[in-house]
């Protein structure tokens, strides 16, 4: 048998007393897909940040071409041909999309003097673009991009690296289906060039979609290896330890009633243009769209972290300025945002206070927080959406990106408002937490709260929404019941010209 590109043996790294990476082996050839799959908190990215010298092994071997490596960061990893493409993105936003996309390989005029040739930058990055049927322009700054774009720049970094091993992690959770096959096209041509890629996923259909081989992660601890031809769905569920069946999208029919927010005619420079939409009370109002159609724009616009150009928003009838997020919270509207790592996590502090900051006035005694009933409720919500392993004083940024992506909803429930805006509130969750979730967003809306729900998994869109709006280039193109929607429509009208 050849010799692994990549082998882990015996990998144990402790972390607390309730999660420790477990005697892990696993290894990856060369011109393969080996997909790595678990719950949240399961150790897959604790894995990757051993891989990647982020966190050190307690004990064990790491081989790169059958000799030992001991890696000390993501720069070192790199240098030795391991390229990951992580969740939390490491680009410049100053700079440009071309400049992004060839940080490590920039062309030089004068390579001693370091003079940049930006014209062969800019071509090669606009036929590359090309090739792979992007619609960026090369010339725009990156910080004009939303959060799935920016992702998709981390993805061609790597198609267009040095790297023999690739690693992506959640690489498809914001991305529409077409969005999802240029980078399955990126992943089919990396392996045709012989690379070893692993891929971390929650998706059961792009593990057979893509992967050769897959391995199951519980609790710190690989649970099985598998080829990928020779399992079934079930069979991976099993592994996975999810014994017991899931309703997936359990969604209540339950009475609208009156207008709780209303849109009209909002627009963002050349962004958004003339927008127009209602939120009724007790609905769940889906919005969907490809990357870059204006989707999460729209929610930052309304919430008051960008000021639309026109239009006016109104709430309960009643017209309402929001000129900033506090504005918004005041007239009862929160804003879940895609972009957990940056707009979400305050990773300074632990899981009890990142839950209850935007509550405290709840829990005022006499000009003073009342610290046990802060820590029962914390601990109410953080047991309603399962966040493990859920000890009040655990560092939020010990936690994976599921749990910490669970913690951002209990907070905003936790504040009992009434307009609930969720940017793409499942994204880099596995089945059984996307469960949590989603009944979490149907006991608000059993309590009279509205809910804007921004997916680009038109699957969850069609199973949880009342009613579905599409973008299209920044324009409300589709405002159609669920139960007269087809995802064939759906997309018809988000990719139309």
């Amino acid at each position: 048998m050849s010799t692994p590109a990549l082998l882990l043996k015996d990998i144990d790294k402790y972390m607390s007393e309730d999660f420790s990476l477990s005697s892990i082996n696993l290894d990856l050839f060369y011109g393969e897909v080996h997909a790595l799959i678990g719950e949240n908190g399961s150790g897959k990215s604790m894995i990757i940040n051993v891989i990647n010298g982020i966190f050190k092994m307690d004990s064990g071997h790491i081989y790169l071409d059958g000799q030992e490596i001991n890696v000390n960061s993501v720069y070192e990893a790199k240098k030795i041909g391991i390229h990951s493409v992580l969740q939390e993105m490491a680009l410049y936003p100053n700079l440009t999309i071309a400049e992004n996309v060839y940080a490590d390989k920039l062309p030089y005029k004068n390579s001693l003097l370091h003079w940049i040739d930006f014209d062969r930058l800019f071509y090669n990055c606009k036929e590359l673009f090309t090739s792979l049927n992007i619609n960026l322009n090369p010339d725009a700054l990156l910080g004009t991009l939303g959060f799935a774009q920016k992702h998709l720049i981390e993805m061609i970094k790597a198609y267009i690296s040095d790297a023999k091993i690739i690693i992506f992690d959640e690489p498809s959770s914001t991305f529409s289906p077409l969005e999802k096959e240029i980078l399955f096209r990126i992943i089919t041509e990396l392996k045709s060039k012989n690379k070893a890629i692993i891929y971390i996923t929650h998706s059961l259909d792009e593990i057979k979609k893509i992967a050769d081989r897959v391995t199951v992660t519980y609790k710190g601890k690989v649970v099985g290896t598998r080829n990928v031809k020779e399992i079934s769905t079930d069979e991976i569920i099993k592994l996975m330890a999810m014994s017991k069946p899931h309703k997936r999208y359990p969604k209540l029919d339950l009475p609208i009633g009156r207008t709780v927010l209303s849109v009209k005619n909002l627009s963002f420079s050349t962004v958004l243009s003339d927008i127009n939409f209602e939120l009724n009370k007790s609905e769940i109002l889906g919005v969907t769209g490809l990357v870059g159609s204006g989707r999460s724009l729209l929610a930052k616009c309304i919430f008051g972290v960008n000021r639309p150009t026109a239009g006016s928003i109104e709430v309960n009838g009643r017209p309402v300025t929001i000129r900033e997020p506090f504005d918004a919270i005041k007239e009862g509207i929160a804003l879940l945002p895609e972009d957990r790592i940056n707009s979400s996590v305050f990773g300074s502090l632990n899981l009890q206070n990142n839950v209850s900051v935007s509550s405290l006035k709840r829990f005022v005694q006499h000009m003073i927080i009342d610290p046990y009933i802060l820590r029962d409720v914390s601990g109410s919500y953080v047991e309603k959406l399962s966040i493990k392993p859920g000890n009040a004083d655990d560092m939020i940024n010990t936690y994976s990106g599921g749990n910490q992506q669970k913690m951002a909803v209990a907070r905003w429930m936790m504040s009992r408002l009434k307009i609930y805006i969720m940017d793409e509130p499942t994204r880099g969750v596995d089945i059984a937490s996307k469960t949590d979730i989603y009944n979490c967003m149907v006991d608000l809306v059993r309590k009279g709260a509205s809910i804007v729900f921004i997916s680009s998994d038109i699957d969850e869109i069609m199973g949880m929404c009342d009613r579905i709006l599409v973008l299209n280039s920044g324009r409300l193109v589709c405002d159609i019941p669920k139960t007269q929607a087809t995802k064939e429509e759906i997309l018809m009208y988000a990719a139309k010209e």
